[in-house]
């Protein structure tokens, strides 16, 4: 067989991320080799102070146009899906009724509206004892505090509510009837039993619900093949489709950028970052200060998401780049940042505009600017914003670094990390080589492994992932060693002298 019919006759899977700002459909071979895909934005909803909302059917309408036309793409080429996998944002919460109908929007991992629920039990212990039997350290974006919150300040809604539910349950629902939550969405919802791998009684009683208001609990392996009449004709399924529920979008970056050896540690700077290792036991720290969440079937993934990223540079584009159309204004930094010296000559950001996560868990800490000076512009603005994020990211590292030792390079995803001088800055501050993988979707590509491996295509989706490939990498320029030392050392000391005044 020639190389070109071997190409043609490799197995083709899909998958599906849901993520917050836009959904993405990846459809490629087992090797790697993209056949097509799509994408499609959709905006975040903020009706109230601290709300951040989306609707589900937005969201729902999109990712059947991109599937829709993903798959028609396969099939103009004649190549058939063998399966399809799921990935999804963390931390959704979505109310429906008996028949699956929204009752609300999603809210999102961005949603801050339960601060006071999550802080209560941060202080009186139950976020310690949640932490110890579930791996997530208490925050406002977990389901477990904002369910408490619907409960306590919107009791109609709440009553009237058969289901707290995410996107991708939603959407397995309209297509297949059943009510389905993979085990990574579920350990991050704060209300999952780690070890047992099923929901944790005294976490849903802290909530306010039952078990038979979630969804049910199933493997990462989960196959799906039972699917709605009107479903099959939409997306022109064969009648043996296979779909998988595959997991969250943090553990399926780490799979989709093959993270396969204990040094291997993967980084994801996008709206938001996150810096993660798999391990194959559970892995808590005694200060609750890094995630334990399921992966797959058998592994976990632990590490720790920031707020403080894409997001916040948004923010700081938009104060000092207004003449610029929002599209331009990544590039534009990018490039002003790149002529300001490596620790902006002194100039130090904290870029905690709607709290921080990891691995401070500390909702009401808040963006400052220190060291500014009239020699200042926003070239050292900007680059002290850039180097801020990575900064974010490196403090989650510091703490993995004591759970399981030294990294020994760094797998990047995220649309951050595709500017040359954010690699470099990640590559100088950690002090390890920085590399791309070939395949840059990191979470669909996780997920269509998950489901290639599934459906007995693959031995294994992490180890496939690795096989792609990666770009060379970044390398660590020691001469910029002291520097970023210094200035990070500059960060840690404004950072906890703000935690010490927030109490």
């Amino acid at each position: 067989m020639s190389a070109a019919e071997s190409a043609t006759n490799e197995p083709v899977v899909v998958g599906i991320d849901l993520g917050t700002s836009a959904v993405k459909v990846l459809a490629a071979t087992v090797g790697g080799r993209e056949i097509a895909s799509g994408s499609e934005f959709y905006a975040l909803q903020t009706p109230h102070p601290e709300y951040v909302e989306q609707d589900a059917d937005v969201v729902y309408r999109a990712t059947m146009r991109v599937l829709e036309r993903v798959l028609a793409d396969v099939r103009l080429r004649g190549r058939e899906v063998a399966a399809i996998g799921l990935s999804s944002a963390m931390h959704g919460v979505l109310c429906v009724d008996e028949a699956g109908e929204p009752l609300s929007g999603v809210i999102t991992w961005l949603d801050r509206r339960a601060h006071a629920i999550a802080d209560g039990w941060r202080a009186d212990g139950t976020a310690v004892s949640l932490y110890a039997q579930t791996g997530a350290p208490m925050h406002p974006m977990l389901p477990v505090a904002k369910l408490r919150w619907l409960a306590d300040n919107e009791p109609a809604l709440f009553a009237r509510t058969r289901r707290f539910v995410g996107l991708k349950e939603l959407l397995i629902f309209r297509w297949t009837g059943e009510w389905l939550i993979d085990h990574g969405l579920a350990s991050a919802t704060g209300m999952f039993d780690l070890r047992a791998r099923a929901w944790y009684a005294p976490a849903l009683e802290r909530a306010g619900v039952g078990a038979d208001r979630l969804s049910t609990p199933a493997a990462p392996s989960t196959r799906l093949r039972a699917f709605r009449p009107a479903i099959v004709g939409a997306l022109g399924l064969r009648p043996n489709a296979t779909v998988v529920l595959a997991s969250a979008d943090g553990p399926l970056a780490n799979i989709g950028v093959g993270t396969t050896s204990p040094g291997d540690l993967a980084l994801t700077l996008g709206t938001s970052g996150a810096v993660r290792i798999l391990s194959e036991t559970p892995m808590l720290d005694a200060a609750g200060r890094t995630f334990c969440y399921c992966a797959d079937d058998a592994r976990y993934v632990v590490g720790g998401p920031t707020s403080a990223a894409g997001a916040s540079l948004d923010w700081i584009f938009a104060l000092l780049l207004d003449e610029l159309p929002k599209e331009g204004r990544f590039a534009r930094a990018i490039a002003l940042a790149a002529e300001a010296p490596p620790g902006a000559d002194g100039l130090t950001v904290q870029p905690f505009f709607a709290g921080e996560r990891a691995p401070y868990w500390n909702s009401s800490l808040r963006g400052a600017f220190d060291g500014l000076d009239l020699a200042h512009d926003r070239r050292m603005i900007l680059r002290a914003g850039f180097e801020s994020v990575v900064f974010g990211v490196f403090a989650v590292y510091a703490v993995l670094r004591e759970l399981a030792g030294d990294a020994q390079r760094l797998l990047l995803s995220g649309g951050l990390t595709k500017a040359p001088l954010v690699r470099a800055l990640l590559a100088d501050v950690f002090e390890l080589p920085a590399v791309q993988p070939h395949q840059q979707e990191a979470s669909a590509f996780g997920a269509a492994l998950v489901a290639a491996q599934a459906v007995g295509l693959i031995d294994d989706a992490a180890s496939a992932a690795h096989a792609v490939g990666y770009d060379a990498p970044t390398a660590p320029n020691p001469a910029t060693q002291d520097t970023y030392r210094a200035a990070f050392a500059r960060y840690r000391a404004l950072v906890d002298a703000q935690l010490r005044l927030a109490g």
